[in-house]
């Protein structure tokens, strides 16, 4: 017997592909809205099926776009739809999108039609699947256990991976840094100070004056790095890549690198770092850090804050929640912003919670490990 998934589309794309990951079914049905379809929702929600191989060409897709506000619209075009099938089959009925008056016409139409059908729905922020008919007593739910990767979750939301980097040959040396943070806090806001702006340049000479004499945990990192000394001058031929690591680099990478190992661990599903998404529209933004858990997206940003004021980090991450996670599915406290500062006020941690941002300061970053799975507990 063949089995054909209904899915009633709207903006949230993700209870549709995990229920269609879990059923498989031999034939999709998408009852879509004008509004959906401009947003091209139906096509993210294909492409990431497509992507985790769980859409191949045996897979037989119809579409109908109904009008929302109509309940007889929506039942007509229903109707329609099962009009066009023979024979007997299974139908599994995923009202968790569309609007109550799609969810309503789908639930009275297929309850009535005399043959095999279960309707659910998926409770937002769980990986189950609630059958609300046939009605059981106790609820039955179906646990769904696949689990997005981020590629899958950001195509999903149509977004596309511009690069896929994963960061562990500084792992040692990043761990060394934040232990002796403060005391290299004098020689990396030197670094930051006169090479800060130089972080996108293929190349660039580093000549200036320290304001002191180094100490010997400074002068070991200078060493390290190849950097020449007279005096208090430093000096260097650099690259981008070394640009970028010693002005605040090196604590991305520190961060990914022990996030990673969650991931490894299985605490974790996946996570990537330096993440440049394109949007549909061609618009892209980067993320220091992103990974998965239990299917729900979270991003981290990281700043070596030095002088910088406290307020404007929060400005900036609330900006990027405001602009990039609301298209990112529902959810709240998914992003997170890793800081070197020894304690976060409790007026900025307050304007944080208020927007779903954590701030984290040195000494949780430094147990991050630790922090992230009592976090998920």
């Amino acid at each position: 017997m063949k089995t054909i998934l209904v899915s009633l589309i709207s903006e949230q794309t993700i209870p549709n592909i995990l229920v269609a990951a879990h059923y498989k079914s031999d034939i999709l049905w998408f009852i879509s809205t004008d509004r959906s379809e401009k947003e091209r929702k139906t096509e993210c929600i294909e492409n990431a099926l497509k992507l985790k191989g769980i859409l191949p060409s045996s897979v037989h897709i119809k579409k109908i776009v109904v009008n929302q506000d109509s309940l007889n619209d929506c039942i007509n075009q229903i109707e329609s739809l099962i009009n066009t099938i023979n024979g007997e089959v299974e139908y599994i009925v995923n009202i968790t999108g569309g609007n109550k008056i799609m969810a309503l016409a789908a639930y009275e139409i297929f309850r009535d039609i005399g043959q095999k059908v279960v309707i659910g729905y998926m409770p937002l922020g769980k990986n189950e699947f609630a059958q609300i008919f046939p009605r059981k007593k106790p609820l039955k739910v179906y646990e769904v256990k696949e689990r997005l990767n981020l590629e899958e979750y950001l195509m999903s939301y149509g977004f596309r991976i511009q690069n896929k980097d994963k960061a562990f040959f500084h792992k040692e040396e990043t761990k060394w840094i934040l232990d002796n943070y403060e005391q290299l806090k004098g020689i990396l806001g030197f670094l930051y100070k006169n090479m800060g702006d130089k972080r996108k340049q293929k190349k660039y000479h580093l000549s200036a004056a320290f304001d002191r004499e180094f100490t010997k945990i400074e002068r070991e990192m200078l060493n390290k790095h190849g950097f020449e000394t007279d005096g208090r001058l430093v000096s260097k031929d650099m690259l981008k890549d070394e640009i970028v690591y010693l002005t605040g680099g090196w604590f991305e990478e520190y961060v990914f690198n022990e996030v990673y190992s969650l991931v490894e661990g299985k605490a974790l599903d996946d996570a990537m770092m330096g993440v440049i998404i394109e949007s549909l529209s061609r618009t892209t933004n980067e993320l220091d850090i992103a990974f998965m858990k239990s299917n729900v997206f979270y991003h981290i940003e990281c700043k070596t804050l030095a002088d910088e004021k406290e307020q404007k980090i929060i400005r900036d991450e609330v900006y990027k929640k405001g602009a990039i996670l609301k298209q990112l599915g529902l959810g709240e406290k998914r992003a997170i912003i890793c800081t070197t500062h020894n304690q976060i006020s409790e007026a900025l941690s307050a304007r944080g919670k208020e927007y779903g941002v954590e701030i984290l300061p040195i000494q949780q970053v430094r147990d991050l490990k630790k922090w992230l799975p009592e976090r998920f507990r």
